[in-house]
């Protein structure tokens, strides 16, 4: 018995230092990041593909920037499951499409006024300088703009996963403009895309580099960040939270650089993917925001986008 008792506590004894050693190195990377992968057979479709006219989009498109705001944001926050549900944009290379449209009935329902949900086939279909299920980008956001909008779910038929022809049928939601956050040439900061989300209350459409281990993401936070080149983005997702982790004042807000940026290798992102719940965590994904480099993880949020509308 005294044996067995020894033995014990020898266990219990080296089970805690583990622990203790394993909380030692939290503290002392912030970058560490624990993420579980799945294989899910095949990989899932994409489809961020830059348009002859994003450029001139890019440098004539409304801007606004929060860096200099004096109002606090908070340290860390979530609209995950809060402004619309999980889509799955099939294998038709249509994430601007759904990106573009849950930013737009996110904003709504952040708003107080759900419009229901909203049809994916009119963006496929109806944005012609677009590639339909060979890819899109931010500019179709103009296809939202007040007296165009998104017509109701079902009302040009249940979502194709295919560019068929355009069937404009009445707006049941719309905005008055769209904003590109951040420098048209340095992009969002950390601060732009975080009062948007958590001082305002609106989800974000970003940009991001999505190669084979983002695919197989399962659970965590996903730290690989593996492609930072701005130049090879080829998805779109919707940005619905973040969290700024130790980068907080004593008020429990965030604490940026004259930059509008977090330390490098601090912060996270909640975002809602494009892929079905049967994804990720649910449909989601939390990533860090950036490397030990400062450079955005997997290139995410190169480019940022949000929607004003009506009060």
């Amino acid at each position: 018995m005294k044996t067995a008792s020894i033995v014990k506590n020898l266990i219990l004894l080296t089970l805690f230092s583990v622990s203790l050693m394993a909380k030692a190195e939290s503290n002392s990377d912030p970058f560490k990041a624990v993420y579980g992968k799945k294989d899910y057979g095949r990989p899932h479709a994409t489809g961020f593909v830059r348009s002859n006219r994003l450029e001139s989009f890019y440098s004539k498109a409304p801007r606004k920037a929060f860096t200099d705001t004096d109002a606090a944001v908070p340290g860390h926050f979530s609209m995950k499951r809060k402004a619309g549900p999980v889509e799955d944009q099939g294998q038709c290379g249509s994430c601007w499409d759904f990106a573009l449209t849950s930013t737009l009935r996110g904003t709504w329902i952040s708003a107080g006024k759900d419009p229901g949900r909203l049809s994916f086939n009119y963006l496929l279909n109806c944005a012609k300088e677009m590639q339909g299920c060979e890819g899109g980008d931010f500019t179709a956001a103009d296809y939202f703009i007040h007296p165009k909008g998104a017509p109701a779910y079902g009302t040009d038929g249940g979502y194709s996963a295919y560019q068929g022809a355009c069937k404009a049928e009445p707006a049941v939601a719309s905005a008055v403009t769209y904003h590109m956050l951040g420098d048209s040439k340095t992009g969002p900061s950390f601060k732009d895309i975080a009062y948007v989300v958590g001082v305002l209350h609106r989800p974000v459409s970003v940009d991001l580099a999505v190669d084979d281990e983002w695919q197989k993401y399962s659970w965590g936070v996903y730290g690989n960040c593996s492609d930072n080149n701005g130049n090879d983005v080829n998805h779109m997702v919707v940005i619905e939270g973040y969290d700024c982790e130790k980068s907080v004042d004593a008020q429990g807000n965030c604490v940026f650089d004259q930059n509008g940026n977090l330390p490098n290798a601090s912060g996270s992102w909640v975002i809602r993917n494009s892929w079905g719940d049967g994804w990720g965590d649910s449909g989601y994904i939390r990533m860090k925001a950036t490397n030990y480099e400062g450079k955005r993880c997997d290139a995410v949020a190169t480019d940022a986008l949000y929607f004003d509308i009506a009060n």
